[in-house]
């Protein structure tokens, strides 16, 4: 199970994923990201991963591009903010 959602402020938006970012869920996280991101208008967006359990490699393929697109990420616990360490090494080579 992932839970998708959005906090606004004034110059920004925060995705928020909690849960699972895994199989058909990563498909339904890349569709509410691309709608985010097409009425973001010139809004900072942030992304907050602090609620993430899990993340397998089409999560991390996910996070590598949202990553390569020059957003902000907030993430909590060893195995997520691994994930973040390694897909923004990945993005920092290409």
């Amino acid at each position: 199970m992932l839970k998708i959602s959005t906090k606004e402020r004034e110059g920004s938006i925060t995705f928020v994923l909690e849960g699972r970012l895994c199989g058909e869920w990563t498909a339904e996280a890349e569709r509410a990201w691309s709608r985010l991101l097409a009425s973001s208008t010139g809004r900072e967006v942030l992304l907050d991963l602090g609620g993430v359990t899990f993340m397998d490699r089409e999560g991390e393929a996910l996070l590598a591009s949202m990553l390569a697109r020059g957003t902000k990420v907030r993430g909590s616990g060893v195995m997520v903010n691994h994930l973040i360490d390694q897909a923004q090494e990945k993005v920092s080579r290409r």
